[in-house]
């Protein structure tokens, strides 16, 4: 047998083994979710195209646990805005003095215009007053509710209720332990070979009666 036919043998050997199979069919899943994950974001137009909502602030539009559909404007000047339930529902980058930057979604309720610059009034459905912004570089409170509309991450275009619960969960410390507890059983249960169950022993041959 020549060199090559060797190799082949040996590759095609490899290709049946079970675990060169479910290796490959976990790179198939995984680049068929990144191809997925990569498409929506190109189509939507914004990094973020699905969120949880987390708080209740948009009571009874958007109840706690709503995954939301977010789509990024390609122009931000055709913001809708309205008092509820007319203005677009927009996400938005939101600086508390406390804390981190972090994603909002409420409505865009008005807006105003300073020295030819757009800026937005937003307000959570449940929330009796606009929402109070500051400035995410320099902390400082911008006037009069004013939101920059660079700040906009895009609007929520659609909405499924409950799905949110599951991502919300995932953010957790106890889901986080869940997640890696499946991903280790499910390695466990594939990849670690357990003795297979002996049949059941054969009965010892009757012997024949002679007549």
């Amino acid at each position: 047998m020549t060199t090559t036919s060797v190799k082949q043998s040996k590759l095609r050997a490899a290709l049946k083994s079970t675990y060169v199979k479910t290796a490959i069919l976990i790179l198939i899943v995984l680049g068929g979710v990144l191809s997925f994950w990569f498409g929506i974001k190109a189509i939507l137009g914004t990094e973020y195209p699905f969120m949880a909502v987390a708080t209740p602030s948009m009571v009874p539009t958007l109840p706690v646990g709503t995954l939301i559909v977010v789509q990024g404007y390609a122009d931000p000047s055709t913001i809708y805005v309205a008092p509820k339930p007319n203005g677009d529902i927009v996400v938005f980058w939101h600086k508390d003095p406390q804390r981190e930057p972090e994603r909002w979604v409420h409505r865009a309720i008005g807006n105003v215009t300073v020295d030819g610059k757009r800026y937005l009034i937003t307000q959570g459905d449940a929330n009796s007053s606009p929402d109070w912004h500051y400035n995410i570089t320099s902390g400082a409170l911008f006037p009069n509710h004013r939101l920059p509309v660079e700040y906009v991450i895009g609007k929520v275009v659609a909405n499924v209720p409950v799905l949110g619960q599951v991502a919300l969960f995932m953010q957790t410390p106890s889901g986080r332990v869940v997640v890696i507890a499946l991903v280790v059983v499910l390695l466990i249960v594939e990849f670690i070979p357990f003795p297979k169950k002996k049949g059941k022993e054969q009965a010892p041959e009757q012997e024949q009666i002679k007549a």
